[in-house]
C-alpha cells in the first residue's frame, strides 16, 4: 500500500491498521518492503528452477534414452558438476558471466541442473523398461516420438514433485 522507500510515516510504529507489520527505523512501511522484496526472491527462485530443469531434462532423457556411452559421458559431466560445492560453483559461474541477476539466475541454475538430470535418467530408465515402450517401438515409433508420446508422460510426476523441493 506504500512505497517500499518511502519515508512517510513514524519511525518504529507497532502494527496497526495503517501499517499492518509497522515501520522501521527510518519510518518506511514494512509490509510493502516484503512485499517488495518477495518480488525479486521468487523471481529468482521460479526462473532458476526453470532453468535447471530444461537443461536437467534434456541430459536426463538424452541419457537415460539412449544409453551406452553417451550416457556414460553425460553422467560423468555430472558426477564432476557435483563434485564442486554448490555455493562456490554458483560464484564462479555467475563471477564468469558477470554480475547481474539474469547471469545469477543462470548460474543457479546450472548449479541445480545435474540434480534434475540424475533424476530424470533414472525415472527414464525405469520407463524405458516398461512394455509399453516396447511395443511402440515394435509399431515403428521414431525416437522422438517415443520420448514424446511415452517417456515425458510417465515421467512428469517426478519433475513435478523435485521442481517443488527446489522451489
Amino acid at each position: 500500500p506504500y512505497s517500499p522507500s518511502g519515508q512517510g510515516g513514524g519511525r518504529l510504529m507497532a502494527p496497526s491498521a495503517e501499517h499492518l507489520m509497522g515501520t522501521d527505523e527510518l519510518g518506511r512501511d514494512t509490509f510493502s518492503r516484503i512485499v517488495f522484496g518477495a518480488r525479486v526472491s521468487l523471481q529468482v527462485g521460479i526462473i532458476s528452477v526453470f532453468i535447471a530443469l530444461l537443461i536437467g531434462a534434456i541430459l536426463g532423457v538424452a541419457a537415460g534414452f539412449f544409453g551406452g556411452r553417451l550416457d556414460s559421458w553425460l553422467m560423468r559431466g555430472v558426477d564432476i558438476m557435483f563434485a564442486f560445492p554448490g555455493l562456490v560453483l554458483a560464484i564462479v559461474i555467475a563471477g564468469l558471466l558477470g554480475a547481474s541477476r539474469t547471469n545469477a539466475m543462470i548460474a543457479i541454475g546450472l548449479v541445480y541442473a545435474p540434480a534434475f538430470a540424475r533424476v530424470i535418467r533414472g525415472s527414464v530408465l525405469s520407463v524405458m523398461s516398461e512394455p509399453y515402450v516396447e511395443a511402440g517401438r515394435v509399431v515403428g515409433s521414431t525416437n522422438p516420438r517415443l520420448v514424446q508420446r511415452y517417456v515425458l508422460p510417465n515421467i512428469v510426476a517426478p519433475l513435478i514433485v523435485m521442481t517443488s523441493v527446489y522451489l
